[in-house]
């Protein structure tokens, strides 16, 4: 990379500190230029390796729920509704008693029962 290139002119004829003139702001500072670019060019690398791990790292947490979970409903009990999420699964049973709100667990242990009665 001669200065030539880039239109700088080196030579004691171009030399500003033997005619007086300071030197340009870029060659003042071209270390300095030079260091900030090197840096700035390694945070690419390392922070674009931080955000494909996290990526993975993401992608992995959601593991498949498993293939059959076994529920037991107790005795006289009908399944009225289901619906799945990512956290589990929520189910409406009518019981003898009154209609019930289960939240169940991917691996189908019940987290919470809410009885729906009327007065």
């Amino acid at each position: 990379m001669s200065p030539e290139k880039y239109g700088l002119k080196h030579g004691p004829e171009h030399d500003p500190e033997q005619h007086g003139a300071e030197p340009s702001f870029t060659m003042r500072n071209l270390g300095a230029i030079k260091a900030a670019s090197a840096i700035m060019g390694v945070l690419i690398i390392v922070l674009t390796a931080v955000l494909v791990a996290t990526v993975i790292s993401r992608l992995s947490d959601k593991a498949a729920p498993p293939e059959a979970a076994a529920l037991t409903l107790p005795a006289g009990a009908e399944l009225r509704a289901a619906s799945a999420a990512d956290n589990g699964y929520v189910l409406v049973v009518d019981t003898p008693s009154g209609q019930e709100i289960w939240r169940v667990s991917p691996s189908g242990e019940r987290l919470q029962v809410i009885s729906v009665t009327q007065k």
